[in-house]
């Protein structure tokens, strides 16, 4: 029985593997990975690598450490495509499931150590959303917060309080250059809440903490000094607190935040699913009390209501709860798969799931549900029967419990990455605009085209409690779908760079407005299906 539990659990690792770090060529970038790839790609293409650019033109929506590490995984892929793209997020996954399987293997055992890995990874919206979507910054985000956030815990348990503080800060630093103000609001109200709780408040009054804050000062002052010489880091600093400030309750209506009370917990136990169901029995933990678990609370309940009265609130902003919402299960699992009862019940539960799987999967390509030209019907027929196969080897052999209910997750990853990601891929926008930049090159013949047309302009601010403080004025190139950038560099190996002032002999692409305007000769129109507004291809004679 052992032995069989090793080849089962080995078998949960390999396809999760497969499910996670393959296939991610499938569908093309979408929601904000085509904005975080052309800034990545822009990173290296560019000039100058402290400046983040689109169009070659100064990004101030998020610091450039992200786009560093974008733009290193491009130049190690010798590509631009999407698994370059989403391997940096992917690989931020599985070294955070790895942090959790070596905390918790610590303080309660190899079993909850693996349970809490593995449930990290499996976590419904990360699993079957976040982890797809992987060339967005929120899972590299994640795992800078979560190590972090550790290292107070991990200093604080060793009681090396200036470690605890410089190593902290370091992270909080590159968490500030990554997405911006949430690492500092992070380390502040997990340090005030960790050092109460451990009865060391006055700590946070001694020389060690200050150095910590310095340390971080000089880190991120260094930057935007540098900053400075080559662009307006004012403005830069004015729009990143803009950007946090506008997803917080700080400038959100009373009535967006009464709703986001009640609404706020049924959304978490949402994107936690299946594993959330097992905080039911959250009295396990207190057979298992430690420091970690301990930990974990002081860091949920410290920190999630910024996010809980958060009007604009979207689940990848959750991501960095998850590993310690992790910690949390995977104690609880650990301690009811001590019991014949529960294991056995677990076992019957998710064979059930897969031959429901299965059956489902055996009669869609019997409807009308798959169009011809979708995945051939052959796909949904061989993993339907494979979740039958899975199911009936689960109920005959019961008593491996939540490897069962794991091993059937882990190929559920598989069979939505063969079976839906390819009809996804068939309808998404990405395809679109690569057969649009298709036609475009196709036409211009390979010479360089520019963006072009009246430059946007915003105005950040900075403002408390509805009073505003600071107000800047940014310009940038006028807005467009980021997939036109994207696949423009992808075939070409170029940047789609903007020029206000467009001038004869050159290939532009603007709103068919603008064109109009120069009396521009146009060679190609199709439409920007995110600003809903016709874009030309045109020369001027």
């Amino acid at each position: 029985m052992k032995k069989r539990r090793h080849i089962e659990t080995f078998l949960v690792f390999t396809t999760l593997f497969l499910g996670y770090f393959f296939f991610n060529d499938v569908i093309g970038p979408r929601a904000e990975e085509p904005r975080r790839a052309i800034v990545g790609i822009e990173a290296i293409l560019g000039d100058n690598i402290l400046v983040p650019t689109i169009n070659g033109e100064a990004y101030y929506n998020k610091p450039p450490i992200f786009n560093w590490i974008l733009g290193i995984s491009f130049l190690v892929f010798d590509s631009f495509g999407t698994e370059a793209l989403r391997f940096p997020g992917v690989l931020s996954l599985w070294l955070i499931a790895g942090i959790l399987v070596f905390l918790v293997r610590r303080s309660h055992g190899a079993q909850a150590g693996l349970f809490s890995g593995l449930i990290f990874l499996t976590l419904g919206d990360l699993f079957f959303y976040g982890s797809i979507n992987a060339g967005e910054i929120d899972l590299f985000y994640a795992l800078i917060t979560f190590i972090q956030i550790i290292s107070i815990f991990w200093f604080g348990e060793k009681k090396k309080w200036i470690w605890l503080f410089v190593s902290s800060y370091l992270l909080t630093s590159i968490g500030l250059l990554t997405k911006g103000l949430p690492s500092l609001a992070f380390q502040a109200f997990t340090l005030i809440a960790y050092f109460i709780s451990v009865g060391r408040f006055k700590y946070l009054l001694t020389l060690k903490h200050f150095l910590g804050i310095l340390l971080m000062l000089v880190t991120v002052g260094s930057y935007f000094k540098l900053y400075s010489r080559y662009d307006d880091a004012s403005a830069f600093m004015v729009n990143l607190w803009s950007e946090s400030s506008s997803k917080s309750a700080n400038e959100g209506s009373a009535g967006s935040i009464i709703k986001a009370l009640y609404s706020f917990p049924l959304q978490l136990i949402q994107i936690t699913l299946p594993w959330s169901i097992f905080l039911i029995w959250w009295k396990e933990l207190r057979k298992s009390k430690s420091t970690l678990v301990t930990f974990s609370f002081v860091f949920f309940a410290s920190n999630i209501w910024l996010y809980w009265i958060s009007p604009d609130l979207r689940n990848r902003y959750l991501y960095t709860f998850f590993p310690f919402i992790a910690i949390i299960l995977g104690v609880i699992v650990s301690n009811l798969s001590k019991r014949d009862l529960f294991n056995r019940i677990t076992s019957r539960v998710s064979g059930a799931i897969s031959i429901l799987v299965g059956l489902t999967m055996l009669v869609i390509p019997l409807t009308s549900i798959l169009t011809d030209h979708s995945l051939p019907k052959v796909s949904f027929s061989i993993f339907g029967m494979l979740f039958l196969g899975l199911g009936f080897y689960q109920l005959k052999t019961l008593g491996a419990g939540v490897i069962h209910l794991l091993l059937v997750l882990s190929s559920l990853r598989l069979a939505y990455n063969f079976c839906i990601l390819p009809i996804q891929a068939e309808k998404s926008k990405a395809k679109y605009y690569s057969d649009q930049m298709d036609r475009v090159l196709d036409i211009t013949e390979g010479d360089q085209v520019y963006w072009t047309g009246g430059a946007y302009k915003f105005y950040p601010e900075i403002s408390l409690a509805g009073k505003t403080i600071v107000v800047d004025s940014i310009q940038t190139p006028p807005l467009l779908a980021y997939q036109i950038p994207y696949y423009y560099s992808v075939k070409t190996g170029e940047r789609f760079l903007y020029e206000e002032s467009p001038c004869n002999g050159n290939w532009y692409i603007s709103q068919e407005n603008f064109a109009l305007s120069l009396k521009g000769r146009i060679h190609f129109t199709f439409e920007d299906k995110w600003t809903q507004k016709n874009l030309v291809l045109y020369t001027i004679d």
